[in-house]
């Protein structure tokens, strides 16, 4: 028998033979031991692996043991079963359908005799068993059982429920039943009820608890899997399970590894088998393409086996480690033959690297996950608002500042007598030079303008041809508007060039001029140039503190649009830490760079006052209002750094987590990931998780993920295992040399049992196997 699942089996467990009469009279006349060919060649025909005939209360050996000789052949395992007739409530009949284990032969025997002149005859009254008889029949056996209850019309059925069927109970006991998990199934047979069925159990939140199966429930042979010709076709039931009573028990009561079309699996890349070579001799471990976990003491080898099957890539940087891995390979003979090439691998996560993967600010350490983020949100065209204010309002400090540097830099003028006045010689004053750095700006905003857009909007791929051509001939305007402010910004150049020439030359005639004056005459001049400066500084600064107002913030009103990229259940979010910009955010971060209680009155204030107010004032900058905008430069570089978030129904699940709902966010997203076909393989992914988050959340995050692609993983968590219902477990053992030993869970043979290795192995496994199979102490 193989190890583990490499295709599902397809079963019919409710098939009616010759010793249902007694009920179906004429119906199941051709279903005798020597028809059983017959019936072979229809299971065959519909590809059956897995069947059981299960007559009325009723049960054979003997025709159950000439079906048994097609086992191996054309089957792969027939199971013995009754379908007994049940009274629940004292009145109302139920059918079970009842599979048995198959490996005590002694117990069929009383099987088939307590039909024959035990308790099933005795208790058997009015073509129905009491529900106490029926499991005192069960008892005396002494088999291990499953019991599939009838429900062939599906619960939300608003006919009449089928006599035989668990509704016809009424629904509060049905709801009852299916609370306590009575029943390992209940058996639906037309095609259309698979859909309300799955409806019903979503709905009603007990997918956990009510299992569907098919049966085909099949009266004439001859018509397999109908009983007659003209019914409908029956959907079969597909299980991945080994054809063992232990996988059907393991099977048919966990529905992840039921479904009606066989598939399970992805197509996904995978590796078929391990090969590793211990002391010269090879060792082949079959995979599963599902999931496959490897178990085994501490300092064993389990996540040595990953780092080799991956060629040790994630270690190359870890020379100490690598040297450990190499010397225990050589000391225990070890080789690990089998590579997985690194382009059929989505990832490999390390031990503790998913914690290290939002440890990282930029997630640097992940590019799948960084791949997530959107674009980085345009801080700076925010920032951009703030700073043009900032700009405004700097402006207006410096202007309040020169005022007052003017008024301490007019100084005395020494009047002269009348007859002095009288013969005063003016040569003239300088002109003054204008200020066109405005234009100097405004000209270099034009070809910022214009670059951005040919380079960036007009190039862009997604932009439709006509709103290109629209854009292109925005483009053409704006070179023409920059033409004629470079051609202003030029003949502004030339002017102050003149103004520059000119005032050389004053300076210079007046130097010269001077030499050939009377020191009177000089004296006369000075005068007389100071008079008019004095009388201009005088004006000009009446005229400033005229214009010397309360500044007032004119931003207008921002909210800032943070870049999102939804991604299953969460929101990944590119933004920055503040929300809006307005004039409360511009007085905010005036008011955080000041002491406490201050305020900058512009008209007023002078920079012996700023100095004062500025809070933990910079000892390194002299100059106040340097230092002020150094205070408010650290302010914004913190508000407009780009940050990242990722939120769920609206809460930040990014920042500031635990580690254990950082991994579960991480599994969440790989476990919606369909492009990438590569096998994923994960140390301890139980690291950091609590076992409630665990059996709520991760274990569904990879059965997800293992129906695209193949698992493997190192694991001490029995929830990892059990619970998750693996495929295929790898234990690594070491008494004389490193051992294996491996299979899908139901697995047993003469040297083991995979549920005895995890019960055995680790911590809780065997609490956790016991919660599993939990089934009217059934000893599985």
């Amino acid at each position: 028998m193989k190890k583990i699942v490499d295709k599902p089996i397809k079963i019919d467990l409710h098939i009616h033979s010759f010793f249902s009469n007694h009920k179906d009279g004429k119906k199941v006349a051709f279903n005798t031991e020597e028809n059983i060919p017959v019936l072979i060649a229809k299971l065959r025909q519909n590809e059956i692996d897995m069947c059981a005939i299960t007559d009325h209360d009723r049960f054979s050996l003997d025709l159950y043991k000439t079906l048994k000789l097609y086992e191996g052949k054309e089957l792969l395992k027939v199971l013995p079963g009754v379908e007994f007739s049940v009274k629940f409530d004292g009145k109302k009949v139920i059918h079970i359908v009842t599979v048995f284990d198959d490996k005590d032969e002694e117990g069929l025997k009383r099987l088939e005799e307590s039909f024959v002149k035990g308790i099933g005859k005795e208790k058997y009254i009015d073509g129905a068993y009491e529900r106490d008889d029926y499991f005192a029949i069960l008892k005396e056996v002494g088999l291990d059982f499953v019991m599939i209850a009838h429900q062939k019309k599906t619960p939300t059925s608003t006919q009449k429920p089928h006599k035989s069927d668990v509704m016809s109970l009424g629904r509060e006991t049905f709801n009852e039943l299916l609370f306590m998990e009575y029943f390992d199934a209940y058996e639906f047979r037309q095609r259309d009820n698979e859909i309300f069925n799955k409806k019903f159990s979503l709905d009603n939140n007990v997918k956990e608890k009510l299992r569907f199966v098919t049966g085909s429930d099949c009266h004439n042979w001859n018509f397999y899997p109908n009983s007659s010709e003209n019914e409908d076709d029956v959907r079969f039931t597909y299980l991945k399970a080994l054809p063992t009573f232990k996988g059907l028990v393991m099977a048919i009561t966990d529905y992840h590894r039921i479904n009606y079309s066989g598939s399970f699996w992805g197509q996904g890349r995978y590796v078929k088998e391990l090969c590793i070579n211990i002391h010269g001799k090879k060792n082949y471990v079959p995979l599963s393409r599902g999931i496959n976990v490897v178990i085994g003491d501490n300092s064993i080898g389990k996540s040595l086996l990953l780092h080799e099957l991956t060629e040790e890539r994630a270690i190359t940087s870890l020379p100490k480690l690598k040297k450990g891995y190499e010397k225990y390979l050589c000391q225990n003979g070890i080789e690990v033959e089998t590579k997985i090439a690194e382009k059929d691998i989505f990832k490999f996560n390390y031990q503790g690297q998913i914690r290290e993967i939002f440890e990282d600010e930029n997630l640097k350490a992940d590019r799948y996950l960084a791949e997530f983020f959107p674009n980085e949100i345009d801080a700076q065209g925010y920032r951009r608002i703030v700073e043009q204010e900032l700009e405004s309002f700097y402006k207006r400090l410096e202007y309040k500042f020169d005022y007052d540097d003017k008024i301490n830099q007019l100084l005395p003028l020494e009047l002269l007598d009348e007859e002095e006045i009288e013969n005063e010689l003016v040569l003239g004053i300088e002109l003054e030079t204008q200020d066109i750095s405005k234009l100097q700006k405004l000209v270099e905003e034009f070809k910022s303008v214009i670059s951005s857009m040919k380079k960036g909007l007009i190039a862009n791929s997604e932009l439709d041809e006509k709103d290109r051509n629209h854009l292109e001939s925005e483009v053409e305007f704006l070179e023409m508007l920059l033409q004629k402010y470079s051609n202003k910004y030029e003949k502004a150049k030339l002017e102050r060039t003149k103004i520059n020439a000119f005032n050389t030359a004053l300076k210079t005639f007046k130097r010269k001029y001077s030499e050939r004056q009377t020191d009177q005459q000089n004296r006369h001049n000075a005068f007389s140039e100071e008079k008019k400066i004095l009388a201009e500084n005088i004006a000009n600064l009446i005229k400033t503190r005229n214009s010397l107002t309360p500044y007032e913030c004119l931003i207008e009103e921002t909210e800032v649009e943070p870049e999102v990229n939804p991604v299953d259940a969460f929101l990944f979010v590119s933004k920055i830490a503040i929300e809006k910009i307005d004039n409360a955010y511009f007085e905010e971060i005036l008011k955080g760079s000041l002491k406490k209680g201050n305020r900058i009155q512009v008209e007023e204030i002078t920079r012996e006052d700023l100095r004062k107010m500025i809070s933990r004032y910079p000892t390194e900058i002299d100059d106040p209002l340097e230092a002020l905008k150094f205070k408010i430069k650290t302010r914004l570089d913190a508000d407009f750094k780009p940050i990242k978030a990722i939120t769920e129904n609206g809460k930040d699940v990014y920042t500031d987590l635990s580690a254990g709902f950082n991994s579960r966010i991480y599994f969440k997203l790989l476990s919606g990931e369909e492009k990438n076909k590569g096998i994923y393989i994960i140390d301890q992914p139980e690291d950091h998780i609590s076992q409630k988050a665990i059996k709520e959340d991760v274990l569904e995050q990879f059965r997800n993920m293992a129906k695209r692609r193949q698992i493997i993983m190192v694991t001490h968590n029995p929830q990892f295992i059990v619970n998750l219902d693996v495929d295929n477990v790898i234990f690594l053992s070491k008494e004389k040399e490193v051992m294996i030993q491996s299979g899908a869970l139901e697995y047993e043979d003469d040297e083991y049992s995979i549920l005895k290795i995890v019960a055995d192995n680790i911590d809780g496994g065997i609490y956790t196997i016991q919660q599993r199979v939990k089934r009217y102490e059934k000893n599985i």
